[in-house]
């Protein structure tokens, strides 16, 4: 009966070390989140690294805590430019989350997209192109035609762009582009985006008559006229 009593004991400690060990998790990474969108990176930074060494210590290394964190630290170094550590911290969170959720995931994609945008940064593009292309694969299977799926589009648009690729990247921007009519509709921010990108391809195939009518409507979302089809 003491050894029953005792067992019990340590398994309500055990409890209630694990819940308050989430608090302080979810505490920090809601601070850590916080000051990302206040731009505040310091902050940030400190944040997160305090986040994940809290889930490695409640949760242990393979959990999802502990890659949600690790990612954000990712993000908060990419946003100050410090791209190679941000990398770094990315694959680290990439690597755990493959491993617990499959390399198809959605969730997987997310962080693979944001791999490539820092590794495009950095100027390796062939590497960013293989990296969006697996983002692409997976949004495709999990979500058809969705803005997510436009959206790596887009990125692969522009990394092909940046290759000068412009004949293979038109294509995926047309795609990008009508897809995103299509879901977020004509007069969207992001529809606009990709209305600049495919522009910017068709002047350098050399069809600038096409180009302005693109760049126009484009302008014209931003200046709230509506998208100006001609």
């Amino acid at each position: 009966m003491i050894k029953l009593r005792s067992l019990l004991a340590l398994l309500a400690l055990l409890a209630s070390t694990a819940v308050a060990g989430e608090l302080e998790w979810r505490m920090l990474s809601e601070q850590a989140n916080m000051h990302l969108q206040r731009g505040s990176l310091d902050q940030a930074e400190m944040f997160a690294r305090e986040a994940i060494a809290e889930a490695e210590r409640s949760f242990g290394r393979s959990h999802r805590a502990t890659d949600q964190s690790i990612a954000t630290l990712g993000l908060v170094l990419r946003f100050a430019q410090r791209f190679p550590e941000a990398e770094k911290e990315l694959r680290r969170a990439l690597a755990l989350r493959e491993k617990s959720l499959g390399p198809r995931d959605p969730a997987v994609g997310v962080l693979l997209n944001n791999v490539a945008d820092v590794v495009q940064a950095q100027r390796n593009y062939a590497e960013a192109e293989k990296l969006h292309r697996r983002v692409l694969a997976i949004f495709e299977k999990a979500y058809g035609d969705d803005p997510k799926t436009a959206a790596s589009l887009n990125n692969l648009g522009t990394v092909l762009q940046a290759q000068g690729r412009f004949a293979d990247a038109e294509p995926v921007l047309r795609r990008s582009l009508a897809i995103k009519e299509k879901t977020l509709g004509p007069d969207s921010p992001s529809t606009a985006h990709t209305l600049n990108n495919l522009a910017q391809v068709l002047v350098e195939l050399g069809r600038k008559s096409e180009a302005e009518r693109y760049a126009a409507r484009a302008a014209a979302i931003h200046q709230g006229k509506g998208a100006a089809r001609k």
